[in-house]
């Protein structure tokens, strides 16, 4: 017999049938359709069932070992399906857990290319040392955490004393909506009084690099905003030292090329300074 739900309620019936019978044969069942009084179980002894005659006695018999044949084998069913179901979940997991233990084992194997394409990059094509690796890792991680900032130049000292407040005005500017959940954190940086009496940048920090690429992308339209407040401000990358001095001297360039040649519109572009010829003022 296969096992399965239906045949457990069917046998179960069958087996309250047959304790039933021989409960009303010795008159302490209760009559109540499919129901068995447990409270009268005490009352069925040797002496109540020697009431019931010899052909009473042997169908009971019959038809309860009947139901008990049946509830063993069903009984045998159910835990063979049970075993094969715990087999079959065992291998389930197993499977999931290899899986699981080979993506993993893929994953570590491309970040430990990265890293040491990273070290190998950084090292000059020298024998990596502790110190080398140790620096490589370390430049990996704070160009990482750059990559979510953002700089705000030209705001004013006395423009706002809350910087988070200054961070959702100016992406409220330059993305044109008011929706910044993204925002993490906002704080001026460096002295705060300057040799050069600029203020101090203010760093906005997201909850990631993909929301800072949105904004530098359109970061021009604060020059194209209506209120000349906000043309003197600018948005810039976090640069670490070396980026930042490479775009001094880009900067540097197109200041050259502006003075040289004023009718044209000059920018910078991928580490380079480009002009265009009636350029429209982005």
């Amino acid at each position: 017999m296969e096992f399965n739900v239906a045949d457990l309620h069917t046998q179960e019936e069958a087996l309250h049938s047959s304790v039933e019978k021989v409960l009303k044969a010795v008159n302490t069942a209760n009559t109540a359709k499919n129901a068995v009084n447990i409270e009268k179980f005490e009352e069925l002894n040797h002496a109540a069932l020697m009431k019931c005659n010899k052909d009473t006695m042997a169908k009971l018999i019959e038809n309860l070992t009947k139901s008990l044949i049946s509830n063993i084998v069903l009984c045998k069913s159910a835990a063979g399906t049970i075993d094969y179901v715990k087999s079959e979940l065992i291998k389930v997991q197993r499977e999931q857990l290899k899986s699981v233990q080979e993506t993993v084992q893929t994953e570590i194997k491309t970040e430990m290319k990265t890293w040491s394409e990273i070290a190998r990059k950084n090292c000059d094509n020298k024998a990596p040392t502790l110190k080398t690796v140790k620096k490589a890792v370390q430049s990996a991680v704070q160009d990482d955490a750059r990559s979510r900032n953002f700089i705000v130049h030209g705001v004013p000292e006395d423009y706002s004393t809350c910087p988070a407040d200054l961070a959702d005005e100016v992406l409220d500017k330059i993305l044109q909506h008011n929706n910044h959940s993204d925002i993490v954190a906002a704080y001026r940086i460096g002295v705060k009084k300057r040799e050069d009496g600029r203020p101090r940048p203010i760093k906005v920090t997201m909850n990631s690099n993909e929301s800072v690429k949105e904004a530098l992308s359109r970061a021009n339209h604060l020059k194209k905003s209506l209120c000349t407040t906000y043309h003197s401000w600018f948005v810039a990358p976090d640069r670490n030292r070396e980026e930042q001095a490479t775009h001094k001297k880009l900067v540097a360039q197109l200041k050259e090329k502006i003075s040289a040649e004023p009718s044209k519109y000059h920018y910078i572009k991928d580490g380079k300074v480009l002009s265009v010829v009636n350029a429209y003022k982005r």
